[in-house]
């Protein structure tokens, strides 16, 4: 497996936290779930002008409060098929994807918010859901993969879509550059570890009513904001695991903000359709568990 990172410099770097490039030709064919993040990402398949996401049906399954219970039998349902350049819109659901495609695939991953400035009010559209890059830049998004495609090596297929990105940024529709105020200090308030703060603590200091604030962060997150800190959350749990060689279930819930054990595990399983223990002994990486054995 070949992995490559770049961080994009600024000012992009205010609204793009990380390019990537992956492949990993060893990669058996098989459908594998992807657990939700919460932020937007730009998708290019360098292998084939395609890319494959499904639904992802859970079969129900008897909830228990025991971190080790069956999880719900995750089955594929509808397949979606998009041009080989495709957004990703903010999720809280999970989906599945063909694992094969990631055997040669470049990124791009928004910074919470950060994409609204490329995709206006379609940020909030685009939520939980994938939409081929065209059908939002028209045939501007065919000049970004082809520049990415004429790259020789991983980090030069980085180095185009960072400078494909930041010239769309430049071009940009008459939108504002930054983010609404108001969104900047929830964002900043939800990620702040030494307090877990509540919509209504944000909305409180904000001084203004709840309906607009929903509405300003929805439109700019894709996610309205009890769902984006839940998703947060459940991602934080995911970093707690990924340390610790031997995992406390109960200290995780404690460390994460859950009320306990068993809260923990009920939204665990509602976004990963797993149990914890199940995620730990499945995991291909962080976020990706194939989706059948």
């Amino acid at each position: 497996m070949h992995f490559v990172t770049r961080t994009p410099s600024p000012p992009l770097d205010r609204f793009v936290g990380q390019l990537w490039y992956h492949a990993a030709p060893e990669l058996p064919d098989l459908l594998e779930r992807v657990l939700p993040t919460g932020s937007m990402s730009l998708l290019i398949n360098l292998a084939e002008d395609e890319l494959r996401w499904y639904d992802v049906a859970a079969g129900l399954s008897a909830p228990s409060s025991a971190a080790g219970a069956l999880a719900p039998a995750a089955v594929p349902a509808r397949c979606h098929r998009l041009s080989g350049i495709a957004v990703c819109g903010a999720h809280a659901e999970l989906f599945a994807i063909d694992a094969a495609e990631q055997r040669a695939i470049v990124g791009a991953e928004f910074t919470p918010g950060g994409a609204f400035p490329f995709f206006g009010p379609d940020a909030e559209a685009l939520g939980g859901t994938h939409v081929s890059l065209d059908a939002l830049w028209g045939g501007d998004a065919a000049l970004v993969r082809e520049r990415v495609l004429e790259a020789r090596t991983p980090e030069a297929s980085l180095r185009a879509l960072e400078a494909a990105l930041a010239d769309r940024l430049l071009r940009r529709p008459a939108r504002p550059l930054a983010r609404d105020p108001a969104v900047d200090f929830a964002l900043a308030a939800f990620a702040d570890p030494s307090r877990a703060h509540t919509v209504s603590d944000v909305v409180g200091q904000l001084g203004m009513s709840s309906r607009r604030f929903i509405r300003s962060f929805t439109e700019q997150v894709g996610l309205t904001p009890k769902r984006y800190c839940r998703v947060r959350r459940f991602q934080q749990a995911l970093s707690a695991i990924e340390r610790g060689a031997r995992v406390s279930w109960a200290g995780v819930a404690v460390a994460c903000g859950y009320y306990d054990q068993a809260h923990f595990i009920h939204d665990f399983r509602a976004f990963a359709g797993l149990t914890p223990t199940e995620y730990v002994a499945r995991r291909r990486e962080r976020n990706h568990v194939p989706l059948d054995g």
